[in-house]
């Protein structure tokens, strides 16, 4: 059984539909879910520009190839494998902080006042 069994109709002007459609197309989300976080007091971040998720996935390649390359040095037992495995580490966590930035959403109280969120 279904946990969402309330539903309710609405009725909106055609600025505020259309104004309501812009906002869920930019969070890239389902307008039930976008007026779920907003009844929650939460705004949607808008979802990441595809040239973000780009430099991210070029972060991550980078970070595999830092990785490989710490694997190598390693078994070549050349240079001290920590100092590479550090920096590994550190990029992956600033990606995963990125990410979570990105998609955290925004509380209302937050931004309330801003003329696009107040009428």
């Amino acid at each position: 059984m279904r946990k969402r069994n309330k539903q309710f109709v609405i009725r909106l002007s055609d600025s505020e539909w259309n104004h309501l459609n812009e906002l869920v197309k930019y969070s890239g989300q389902s307008r039930e879910s976008y007026l779920r976080m907003c009844i929650n007091g939460l705004i949607p971040r808008p979802a990441p520009s595809v040239e973000l998720v780009e430099v991210i996935q070029v972060l991550r390649q980078i970070a595999e190839s830092i990785n490989k390359l710490a694997e190598e040095v390693y078994k070549q037992n050349k240079i001290d494998n920590s100092i590479y495995t550090e920096n590994y580490e550190v990029l992956q966590k600033q990606i995963n902080e990125i990410m979570i930035l990105i998609r955290q959403p925004i509380n209302m109280e937050d931004v309330w006042q801003l003329q696009k969120y107040g009428q």
